[in-house]
């Protein structure tokens, strides 16, 4: 309970006081923001961009051979591969996960662009957001594996590498059911059924 009688005695507060309180309130909170806050401890290489922190979990091969639609898993003729590959975990500022994000933007699963560029849809993946290195890598490397087998049913957006033209503009052709892009994928020998 608040004592009135303390409050109703107590002075009013200087002008010139509250002034030079409310400016050093400001720039301390103009310091915090343009403070990074690492994610964890450790030894570990990131960047900074787009007030975000880029750590590394994942630099590799990315190895795209397989297609799958309804039930069903095709073999892509000519596999897609990448390397380097990277997947970042991106933080912000305060040192809180925020998304993964790939480099080169290649795969499908990408969610809509943002400020940092398309962030990868881990649906499938569970996980809780990642606090350490470790922790990230392991998730990274469950998101490379599930990125061998483009999800032709998923909502995410399918980005494939230019030298794979005629295949990106058959997957990605939403005038077209998904049924009629397989079946043109089939006819036109870019992929074929596994037995």
């Amino acid at each position: 309970m608040i004592d009135t009688k303390l409050i109703n005695k107590a002075k009013e507060t200087s002008r010139v006081i509250s002034a030079i309180d409310l400016s050093w309130r400001t720039f301390v909170e103009n310091l915090k923001e343009n403070i990074f806050t690492l994610p964890f401890k450790g030894n570990y290489s990131f960047r900074a961009e787009n007030n975000s922190i880029y750590v590394e979990g994942y630099c590799g091969p990315l190895i795209i051979n397989k297609l799958y639609f309804k039930h069903k898993t095709y073999l892509l003729k000519k596999t897609i591969s990448h390397d380097p590959f990277r997947i970042y975990g991106v933080y912000d500022t305060r040192g809180r996960f925020d998304c993964f994000m790939a480099r080169p933007e290649i795969g499908f699963h990408f969610l809509g662009m943002s400020h940092n560029g398309h962030s990868i849809c881990t649906g499938e993946i569970q996980f809780t957001p990642p606090s350490s290195l470790d922790s990230l890598m392991e998730i990274a490397e469950r998101i490379i594996q599930s990125f061998k087998i483009i999800n032709i049913e998923s909502i995410g957006t399918v980005i494939i590498p230019k030298e794979h033209e005629q295949l990106a503009g058959i997957i990605n052709n939403r005038n077209e059911s998904m049924q009629v892009r397989v079946e043109k994928l089939l006819t036109q020998g870019l992929i074929e059924p596994i037995l």
